[in-house]
C-alpha cells in the first residue's frame, strides 16, 4: 500500500512539474512576442517620419537567430524606395503537390502628429487593459502575430505538409509608397504565390458588455480608387472679383457630390452577414438587417441600416471629400481649385461607371473629374470548407455561442493584388472590438490587451490546421 501511495504521488509530483514547465513555456513564448510587438509599434513606419525597411531588417534578425537561412528568409526593397523594405519568409512542406499558404500582413502605417495624441504614437503604451500606439491595431498587431509563429515553428523544427509563407509589406496606406504585394508580384511571383492567403480585413464584435457575439471572416472588400474634381480659369486681381470663381465653382460641385448616393447594393455576403447578425445586434437595428437577410429590397429596412455610416458603407460605393487646393496668392482670383474624393468602389462596379456617375452628379462640364492611378477590382473569394473547418473548430473552442459571419469590408486590402492574381485572400484576424474601438487611422489608436492575445491563439490554431493538415 505504502508503495502504492508512493507512486501515486510520484505521479503528482512529476505531472506537477510537467505542468509547471510547460507554463513557464508559454509565458516565456507570450513575453517573446509581445517583445516582437512592442519592437514594430516603437519602428515608425509612416510615410512622413518613418521607414518599413527598418522594421522588416529588425523582422529578419529575429527570423535568422531563430535558424532560418537567407535562401527561407529575406528583404525585398524596391528600387528607388530604400525606405519602402518588405520582409518574406517561407517553411517548406514535405507535400510538393500541396499550394502554399500565404500568411499577409502590412508593416506601414498613417502618419500620426504627436501633438495631438495623449500618448507618444510611437511607443506602446498598456493601459487601462489596452495596448496603444499607431498601428496597435492596423496592423501590426497581426505582423507580430505571424512574425512570431515563423520563429516558434522554426525552433519547433516543423516540417508541415503544406509551405508556409510569410510576407510582411510596405505601401498599404498610402499610395505615395511602393505597394510590397504588388511590387513582389511582379518581380519574383514565387515567393509569395500560394494556394490562399490570410490578411487583414475582419475581427470579431464584442457585446456592450464585453462578450464576443460574432466572428467575421472576410470574404470581399471595397476597392478604393482616388478620384479629383478640378475647376481652372484665367484667375485675375482680386480688386476685380467675377461671378466665374474657380473655388465657388468648385464648392458648388462639391455640394452636389455630398448630396449624391449611389445605389444601394445588397451581395449575396452582406445578405448573410446581416441575416446571422441580426439576431445578436436585436432592437431596431438588428430588425433592419435580419429584414434585409431575408428581403434585400425592404425599403424600411434599407432606410435604417443606410443611416448608419458603418453598415451604410458595406451597401453602396462611397466617395467623400478629403483634400482641397485651391489659389495661389491671396490677392489673386484663383486659377485653379481641386478636391481629392476618396472613394470606395462596390466589387463588381468599375472606376469608369464611377466616373461617369460623378460627372452626371456634378453636372458641369468646367468641372474636370479624373481618376488617380486606376486600381483594377477584384472578386469575391468562396468560403470554401477547406477554409472554414478549421476557424469553426478554433472558434467553438474559444468564443462558445459567437456565430461565424462572412463580411465585406468597406475598406481596401493588400488582397485586391493576390484576388487579381488568382490567390483567393481571406480578412480574419480573431481580434475582437466594440463597433469603431480601435479607432484604426484616427488619434489614440488600440486594441484590447485581450484580444491581441486571443488573435495570437486563434490565428496559430487555424495556421497549423491548414499546413499541417489537423
Amino acid at each position: 500500500m505504502r508503495f502504492e501511495k508512493l507512486t501515486c504521488l510520484g505521479f503528482l509530483l512529476a505531472s506537477l512539474a510537467v505542468s509547471s514547465a510547460t507554463a513557464q513555456t508559454r509565458d516565456a513564448e507570450l513575453m517573446s512576442f509581445r517583445s516582437i510587438y512592442e519592437e514594430m509599434v516603437e519602428i515608425d513606419t509612416s510615410p512622413s517620419s518613418g521607414s518599413c525597411t527598418r522594421l522588416v531588417e529588425a523582422g529578419l534578425k529575429r527570423l535568422q537567430e531563430a535558424g532560418y537561412s537567407a535562401r527561407d528568409a529575406r528583404l525585398i526593397v524596391p528600387t528607388g524606395a530604400p525606405d519602402d523594405g518588405n520582409l518574406v519568409a517561407r517553411i517548406e512542406g514535405s507535400d510538393p503537390s500541396a499550394k502554399a499558404v500565404l500568411i499577409l500582413a502590412h508593416i506601414d502605417v498613417v502618419d500620426a502628429r504627436r501633438a495631438d495624441w495623449v500618448r507618444d504614437p510611437f511607443t506602446l503604451i498598456e493601459e487601462d487593459g489596452f495596448f496603444f500606439g499607431r498601428g496597435a491595431s492596423d496592423d501590426k498587431s497581426m505582423a507580430a502575430v505571424f512574425l512570431d509563429l515563423m520563429v516558434r515553428l522554426k525552433r519547433e523544427g516543423a516540417r508541415p505538409r503544406r509551405t508556409l509563407k510569410m510576407a510582411l509589406t510596405c505601401g498599404e496606406e498610402t499610395s505615395g509608397r511602393v505597394n510590397g504585394v504588388e511590387y513582389i508580384l511582379k518581380t519574383d511571383r514565387d515567393l509569395i504565390d500560394a494556394g490562399f492567403a490570410i490578411n487583414e480585413g475582419a475581427g470579431g464584435l464584442l457585446g456592450p458588455s464585453g462578450k464576443p457575439l460574432a466572428l467575421n471572416v472576410q470574404a470581399g472588400e471595397k476597392i478604393h480608387q482616388v478620384f479629383t474634381l478640378e475647376v481652372v480659369n484665367p484667375g485675375g486681381h482680386s480688386s476685380r472679383p467675377v461671378p466665374d470663381n474657380a473655388i465657388y465653382r468648385l464648392a458648388q460641385a462639391l455640394k452636389r457630390v455630398e448630396g449624391f448616393q449611389f445605389p444601394v447594393e445588397v451581395t449575396p455576403v452582406t445578405r448573410t452577414y446581416f441575416e446571422r447578425i441580426g439576431p445578436i445586434v436585436g432592437g431596431d437595428l438588428g430588425s433592419a438587417m435580419t429584414a434585409v437577410g431575408k428581403e434585400p429590397t425592404d425599403p424600411a429596412a434599407l432606410k435604417v441600416l443606410t443611416a448608419d455610416p458603418s453598415y451604410n458603407a458595406m451597401l453602396r460605393t462611397t466617395c467623400v471629400a478629403t483634400q482641397l487646393e485651391a489659389g495661389h496668392a491671396p490677392n489673386a482670383l484663383p486659377q485653379r481649385a481641386r478636391a481629392v474624393l476618396s472613394c470606395r468602389i462596390m466589387q463588381g462596379t468599375t472606376a469608369q461607371q464611377v466616373k461617369a456617375a460623378l460627372e452626371g452628379a456634378v453636372s458641369d462640364s468646367q468641372v474636370a473629374v479624373a481618376v488617380e492611378r486606376l486600381r483594377e477590382g477584384s472578386s469575391a473569394p468562396a468560403l470554401t470548407e477547406e477554409i472554414m473547418t478549421p476557424v469553426r473548430k478554433a472558434a467553438s473552442r474559444m468564443w462558445p455561442g459567437a456565430v461565424i459571419a462572412p463580411s465585406l469590408t468597406a475598406g481596401a486590402t493588400d488582397g485586391r493584388f493576390l484576388m487579381n492574381a488568382g490567390i483567393a485572400t481571406y480578412g480574419m484576424s480573431g481580434m475582437f472590438s466594440l463597433p469603431g474601438e480601435n479607432n484604426n487611422h484616427g488619434l489614440n489608436e488600440k486594441i484590447r490587451v485581450k484580444s491581441l492575445y486571443e488573435g495570437r491563439e486563434f490565428l496559430d490554431e487555424v495556421v497549423r490546421s491548414y499546413i499541417f493538415g489537423r
